[in-house]
């Protein structure tokens, strides 16, 4: 097994890896002091099926609440069709199989631009305090 840059498409020797979190395991079972542990090695999220869309949840929670920085990998059942999600989601690498790296580059070559976020925006909804839409008054009719 390789590493594939879901970034730039580079294969990498497989890296060490400090912990294994079970995509589908509960996001509690991984805490900032298992972050803190791991001590520039890797983090790793197994996919037990490519169907399972829990391991996407857990890289977000990873990445956002626990504040991860550092190399995340995906582990297990993740297809090629899934690379642009996985790196949207905070994955830096994928764990595959080195006869499967020329359908990886192609699917991050099929990948479509980021976009910008839109509640960068200074104009995003969310940012507006207290602003409702209200509808406009009904008059009711009274026949004569």
């Amino acid at each position: 097994m390789t590493w594939f840059d879901l970034v730039t498409g580079d294969l990498l020797r497989r890296g060490v890896i400090g912990h294994v979190h079970a995509g589908g395991a509960s996001l509690s079972d991984i805490t900032a002091a298992d972050i803190t542990r791991l001590g520039g090695a890797a983090l790793a999220i197994r996919f037990d099926r490519f169907s399972d869309g829990r391991g996407f949840t857990a890289a977000r929670h990873i990445r956002e609440v626990l504040a991860y920085t550092g190399t995340l990998v995906a582990q297990g059942h993740v297809i090629p069709d899934q690379a642009d999600y996985l790196r949207r989601c905070g994955f830096t690498h994928a764990e595959i199989s080195l006869s499967a790296a020329a359908q990886w580059r192609r699917a991050r070559a099929l990948a479509p631009p980021a976009m910008q976020r839109v509640l960068d925006s200074p104009r995003a909804r969310s940012l507006i305090p207290n602003r409702r839409v209200r509808s406009p008054r009904r008059r009711d009719h009274q026949p004569d």
